[in-house]
């Protein structure tokens, strides 16, 4: 097998998959012969069945990237070699630059050697591909020969990086849209021509006095955070020939002073109340937009009482963060608006912390997510890492990457030291960049290089080069902005409870994580109990951008957007428990009964918005910071809606057995992935459970239930009539992707509208 690609149709809701196998010239007509014979035996299966047709592979066949296939212009490609048993790499490298000057093709005198593949770099367009494709069968698939970083940077001076901006900008198109990213940091530079497209002048703001919107720090933190938020990845679209569209603009508030006396006004205010500010400065000038908040600023930990910050890294709320979970609500102080995602940074585990470690693993479990990031409403984003290679420069210095491709990053944060009842922080993870380590180096062992971090655009363009380099849980933070504000452009209509949702459920995990956390990636060994070392170091994983962009429009997804009333008053009485919502699952029940034994994932993300606690009262009890709680909980097997609703619902249980027909179901936490004890804290919750097809296809119900929460108790705050608004994401899949789930469900369902069915139960 060389390789396998999907294409979707849109238009016929359907996947084909295409094949690239290695064929001997002399098994050609043998191969044949047995395919069709198979083709007409009783032994013919649906995966024979599907096969429409051979042919010969083209460039198109074994072209793998995202990129697309040079065409008349000559571009730097990887031409990825098959090695068989008998042969060596030596040989097949050998045979491969032959036929490389027979046809005149640039290549690099070198390769890159893996396990039956080695690459090899060549100069080459379509027709010189083809050549290659049509006369030798040893290629296994062609990709873009990705630029590395630095190359923008130390192989361009300032001419040639202006020259890469415009060309780039000569391929981009800039929608009028009503979509934002706002960005509370130290500024934007918004003359830079990468950023003047979707940063206007009246669109930058300030809190200080001073009346500076530019950004004029050291660091130039948020025009980097710019760059990302506008592009996602910099680097990939520089090095493309495709056109792109940009569906969004920015807003900049500067809220931060590098090296700030502690004498300066607003570094003395409270910084909920200076976040606050800088949200309504942007409402104000732009109220009907529909934005994501993005803040990469934290205030450091401080384990001991001489540390001026003053947080002590444990999880516990601070003004600070619980004013965002306030923001995010939409209730700040008198204020009552829609809700809003806000998005943060996680902090960063400094290259201090990896050395006095001695290994970067344990500085990250060791540094906690800094303040406010451990607020309950707000998005929080850690960092993980696919760069993972020595460019030419490092190697010289014998800097090698410490963490492999896939895995986090040694800059990310965790809450792997906080109490199990604060929220898992962080949720999700994004680009960070890595860290190269010098065993011989006496005095720099630990270095972030151009190569390791992200490419952005430069502060101080103007003067200098066009472009540098950012890393750690900022950059990641700025990749998630954009990828939530495409999620809601995308679907315009949904709440920010559910963006959060969508970003959550579609993140994962991989391989290198778990290896990261338990030395191998064989999930079936592991117990609930030690996930809470994943979950609280990379969150839900990474998010897959394709599913959170388009799965939603062409699988088994359901997305559900409600509210309930929890508690209720009559008269003189204290407030009880009013209701809970049971949602019908439309299971396709036919076709999964159909596939008796088969494996089936469900998928469940519940994401809503607490209310906190105002006072030091309640935070150290996770039932009383937030004014309500809410959990999800699926019929077990052979439970029937009633025995269900009377197992989840506390007073029907008790009428119940008054009645004496109550029989007791328990809930068997056993069926899913992680548990109610890691899941149920904070305000989103996610789990999986894994079963057949025929066990799954009984289970048809889904509650979303209240918990405690001071709403219900502190009742001269007169909240306990308040309703919470939900959204609820449930997708259902199975490792055989020719089976159609989503069609049966669409003929149950108006997926397009969310009309699922709920159902009041007297609580």
């Amino acid at each position: 097998m060389c390789n396998i690609k999907e294409t979707y149709d849109s238009e016929e809701k359907c996947t084909t998959q295409y094949a690239t196998v290695f064929l001997p010239e002399k098994k050609k007509d043998f191969y044949s012969k047995k395919l069709d014979e198979y083709r007409t035996s009783k032994d013919s299966n649906k995966f024979i069945d599907s096969i429409e047709d051979v042919n010969r592979a083209t460039v198109h066949e074994l072209w793998t990237d995202q990129a697309e296939i040079p065409n008349k212009n000559k571009e730097a490609c990887e031409i990825w070699l098959s090695v068989y048993k008998k042969d060596s790499p030596e040989k097949v490298v050998e045979e491969f630059f032959s036929l490389c000057e027979q046809f005149e093709i640039s290549h690099y005198d070198s390769f890159v050697e893996f396990p039956e593949r080695v690459v090899i770099s060549v100069i080459a367009n379509f027709e010189m591909l083809e050549n290659l494709v049509q006369n030798t069968s040893k290629i296994a698939e062609i990709r873009k020969n990705q630029v590395p970083v630095p190359f923008f940077l130390r192989d361009n001076d300032r001419n040639e990086q202006r020259e890469w901006s415009e060309e780039l900008l000569e391929r981009l198109s800039f929608d009028d849209s009503n979509f934002s990213i706002c960005l509370l940091d130290t500024g934007v530079s918004n003359g830079h021509p990468l950023i003047s497209s979707v940063l206007s002048d009246e669109d930058m703001h300030t809190v200080f006095d001073d009346k500076i919107v530019q950004d004029k720090s050291g660091s130039g933190h948020g025009t980097a955070m710019a760059g990302i938020a506008t592009y996602y990845n910099l680097e990939r679209l520089l090095d493309s020939c495709l056109k792109y569209n940009i569906n969004h603009h920015l807003e900049s508030v500067r809220i931060l002073k590098e090296n700030a006396e502690a004498s300066d006004e607003k570094d003395i205010k409270l910084y909920a109340d200076v976040t606050s500010e800088a949200i309504s400065k942007v409402e104000i000038q732009n109220p009907s937009a529909k934005r994501v908040i993005a803040m990469a600023v934290t205030s450091g930990n401080s384990e001991n009482s001489n540390n001026s910050s003053g947080y002590k890294a444990d999880g516990t709320p601070t003004s600070w963060s619980a004013g965002i979970d306030n923001l995010s609500l939409g209730n700040y102080g008198a204020e009552e608006t829609e809700s809003r995602l806000i998005i943060i940074s996680g902090g960063n585990t400094s290259l201090e912390e990896i050395e006095d470690a001695e290994d970067y693993k344990t500085a990250v479990t060791l540094h906690s997510v800094e303040n406010p990031g451990q607020s309950w409403n707000a998005l929080t984003v850690g960092a993980y890492t696919e760069k993972a290679l020595v460019s030419e420069y490092e190697a010289l210095n014998n800097y090698k990457p410490i963490a492999l491709k896939s895995g986090f990053s040694p800059l990310t944060s965790s809450s792997v030291m906080w109490d199990s009842k604060w929220p898992i922080k962080p949720e999700v993870v994004f680009e960070g960049g890595n860290v190269g380590f010098n065993k011989d180096d006496p005095y720099i062992k630990y270095d972030t290089s151009d190569h390791l971090s992200l490419l952005t655009a430069n502060n101080k363009f103007n003067r200098g080069d066009y472009f540098t380099t950012f890393n750690g849980t900022s950059a990641a933070t700025a990749q998630a902005s954009n990828l939530a504000i495409k999620i809601m452009s995308r679907y315009p209509d949904i709440c920010p409870q559910t963006v959060r949702a969508i970003m959550v459920h579609s993140a994962e995990w991989t391989d290198e994580m778990f290896k990261q956390i338990f030395g191998h990636n064989d999930k079936k060994d592991l117990n609930k109990g030690e996930y809470r070392a994943l979950l609280r170091t990379v969150g839900y994983g990474k998010p897959n951008v394709e599913a959170a962009l388009y799965s939603f429009d062409n699988s088994a997804n359901l997305i559900v957007e409600d509210e309930i009333q929890p508690f209720k008053k009559v008269g003189n009485n204290s407030p009880t428990i009013n209701e809970m919502a049971i949602h019908e699952i439309p299971w396709p029940k036919d076709v999964l009964l159909s596939l008796g034994n088969t494996p089936v994932k469900l998928k469940v993300t519940l994401s809503y918005f607490i209310d906190p606690s105002p006072g030091q009262i309640g935070w150290g009890d996770k039932y009383r910071y937030p004014g309500c709680r809410l959990s999800f909980d699926i019929n077990n097997i052979n439970e029937n809606k009633e025995d269900f609703v009377t197992r989840i619902n506390k007073k029907a249980r008790e009428k119940a057995i008054n009645n004496g027909t109550y029989q007791e179901t328990k809930n068997d936490s056993n069926r899913w992935l992680l548990g109610t004890n890691n899941r149920d804290v904070g305000s989103i919750h996610s789990d999986v459970w894994e079963d057949t097809a025929s066990n799954l296809a009984e289970n048809r119900f889904i509650a979303v239930y209240p918990g405690g929460g001071w709403w219900n108790k502190r009742q001269h705050l007169k909240k306990y009539n308040n309703k919470i608004k939900y959204s609820l994401i449930i997708s259902i899949s199975t490792p055989d992707e020719e089976i159609d789930l989503y069609t049966p469900i669409q003929n149950q369902i108006n997926i397009a509208n969310r009309n699922i069915v709920s159902n009041q139960i007297e609580h």
